[in-house]
């Protein structure tokens, strides 16, 4: 057996350390198909499914993608396609390019293809080999979110009067127009055809930050709410509201929430005190009503991170290396996590079918690479992971 050539192990970046050299894929052959752009108010009708994050590990059932960028010794930029099998961490080679549009690109597999944004193309990587697809798109789109239909990129600053946001066929890649509301703030997924859309009510609409008295006296007397949005149609509910520094509490000081999730029949929300005296996690029902705190240590301390599996809020974390803990929503259980440093297994994604992707190197803080092991033995404090490696060649 031969061991694939590892010239790329010097440039590797992230999860691609030590990437493996390319298989053969054949040359990209442009289609007919364009990224043709309708707008809203042509009554596009389309489909939407569970809506989630895009991450920067996308994963399936069985398989995880990363990419990495490089160049050649010559100054030519370098791009590579990685796949992660899931059940033996063995690591191949999908596709090279050499575009320079692919630096930075953002995987992710549907369909068994593998979609890659470039600049202003769509590239569709087929699993099983073939030729690699393209679909120009006519303009640069940076999509954060993803369906089992589309990919969604939002534009939006609080002191706009309107905003736009873009929802891009994965299918044709036409582009169609999504007409927003303006003083958005935020816009989150829920793993339901809906997002969660947080945004400023004022007496009148905000002025530009740079009159900032007049913009900071609107925000005095405004309010933040969240509420449902339907891509689709462009309809909203209203899910809860709060002055928009806070609701006053008995002692003098000013409570304020941020949406962290959906998960199962609930809305969680972290709760702080403007003058970070206190905090929180608590939830309500999808309609706003039913207000619940969170258990344990979460009735005084939100998390500094959040893990979600397609698109369900799973894990609430806070800590430091040495003094981790994580909440586990469906276990309704806090698991205290000592042993855990940056490069001893932190925890960088919820992958496949209850999978954690960690960290592996030399303590303190040296990463070298990343392991699987599965959920249920990461949070039982086990640290027999499984390394990720690069697959060996056939022999030839």
């Amino acid at each position: 057996m031969k061991r694939l050539a590892l010239y790329l192990l010097a440039l590797a970046i992230g999860l691609s350390a030590c990437a493996p050299a390319a298989s053969t894929v054949p040359e990209p052959v442009p289609v007919e198909a364009t990224g043709e752009s309708a707008t809203a108010e042509e009554s596009v009708v389309f489909p939407v499914g569970h809506l989630r994050r895009i991450q920067e590990y996308e994963s399936t059932a069985d398989a995880m993608y990363s990419t990495v960028n490089f160049w050649t010794d010559a100054g030519e930029p370098q791009f590579q396609l990685l796949k992660v099998d899931l059940t033996d961490a063995q690591r191949v080679s999908l596709y090279m390019g050499d575009s320079p549009d692919l630096y930075g690109v953002q995987v992710l597999p549907w369909q068994g293809q593998i979609c890659l944004f470039g600049w202003d193309t769509l590239y569709k990587v087929p699993e099983e080999g073939g030729a690699t697809q393209e679909i120009p798109l006519g303009k640069e789109l940076n999509p954060e979110f993803v369906d089992e239909y589309a990919v969604y990129e939002f534009e939006y600053r609080m002191d706009r009067g309107s905003n736009r946001g873009k929802r891009i066929d994965l299918e044709t890649g036409q582009i169609t127009d999504l007409e927003l509301p303006g003083q958005i703030e935020w816009i989150d997924p829920t793993g339901t055809p809906r997002f969660i859309m947080t945004r400023a009510i004022t007496q009148t609409p905000l002025p530009s930050y740079k009159e900032w008295e007049a913009y900071s006296a609107l925000l005095q007397s405004g309010e933040r709410e969240f509420d449902w949005y339907d891509p689709a149609t462009g309809a909203m509910e209203k899910v809860m509201a709060e002055p928009f520094y806070g609701e006053e509490q008995p002692d003098g000081k000013r409570r304020r929430h941020d949406f962290l999730g959906m998960a199962g029949d609930r809305l969680y929300f972290s709760w702080y005190n403007e003058d970070g005296s206190a905090n929180g996690v608590e939830s309500c029902a999808l309609d706003g009503s039913d207000w619940q705190q969170m258990p344990g240590r979460l009735e005084m301390e939100r998390p500094d991170w959040i893990f979600s599996q397609n698109g369900t809020l799973r894990w609430m974390m806070s800590g430091e290396p040495g003094n981790l803990w994580i909440y586990d929503l469906p276990a309704g259980q806090m698991y205290e996590l000592p042993h855990i440093t940056v490069a001893n297994g932190w925890p960088e994604a919820l992958v496949g079918q209850n999978q954690v992707l960690v960290s592996r190197g030399r303590d303190p803080d040296i990463v070298e690479g990343y392991a699987l092991i599965s959920l249920q033995d990461y949070l039982a404090g086990s640290t027999d992971w499984t390394p990720i490696e690069d697959a060996e060649a056939p022999e030839t």
